[in-house]
């Protein structure tokens, strides 16, 4: 297979800038937060002992697609293995002229995002409840998935689905090898964070993307 690999190196003020858009939300964002760690007692959805402070930098992981430009193109897009609703919930509510369905087939994790999207009032969230390979894509639909499962399993699920664009946050060190093993001929941009020392938490890790 013949695939196309480029990678972007990332400098910190896509952070910056990720990190002022979390300021312009703060408040619905905090909520979410809120919400998500009550839930977390209850159903694991993230780890039992994750910081507040973690979960916080998670949610700005989630919403570095912005201002890299990435999510402009599409006007729907699907959270693939969206767990407690990351990356979906965060860039549902900074772009809320778009709309998100979030889906998972663990269903005990989807009635609490059900729960939390309704309780903060996003009228542009759904929810879905079954595997993406049984979810019949509408041409033009984007992909969004954090951490939720390797480039060739992805591409299996979705088969023969008209997909156009996947967003794939991933440790970057692999995606190569990840492509290679694909049967599909990609065009492939790794957009690789390069935001120095003092953000251990991005270290290794980039957004992939994944055009046909």
């Amino acid at each position: 297979m013949k695939h196309s690999i480029n990678t972007v190196e990332v400098d910190s003020e896509v952070l910056f800038k990720a990190r002022k858009l979390y300021s312009a939300h703060n408040d619905q964002l905090e909520k979410y937060i809120d919400l998500l760690l009550e839930w977390n007692e209850k159903i694991n959805l993230v780890s039992r002992n994750v910081s507040r402070e973690t979960v916080r930098e998670h949610v700005v992981h989630s919403l570095l697609p912005i201002p890299l430009g990435l999510v402009q193109w599409n006007n729907k897009w699907i959270d693939s293995g969206t767990g407690g609703g990351l990356p979906g919930i965060p860039l549902a509510i900074c772009e809320k002229e778009k709309e998100w369905h979030l889906n998972d087939n663990v269903r005990k994790k989807m009635r609490a995002v059900e729960d939390i999207s309704q309780s903060m009032g996003l009228e542009n969230v759904e929810v879905i409840a079954k595997s993406i390979s049984l979810i019949q894509l509408e041409k033009g639909t984007g992909i969004v998935t954090k951490h939720a499962f390797k480039i060739k399993d992805l591409l299996k699920h979705l088969d023969s689905q008209p997909w156009e664009t996947i967003l794939m946050w991933k440790g970057v060190g692999d995606v190569e090898e990840e492509v290679r093993r694909s049967r599909e001929n990609l065009h492939v941009t790794i957009y690789a964070f390069d935001f120095g020392k003092d953000e251990p938490f991005y270290e290794g890790k980039g957004i992939v993307k994944i055009e046909k």
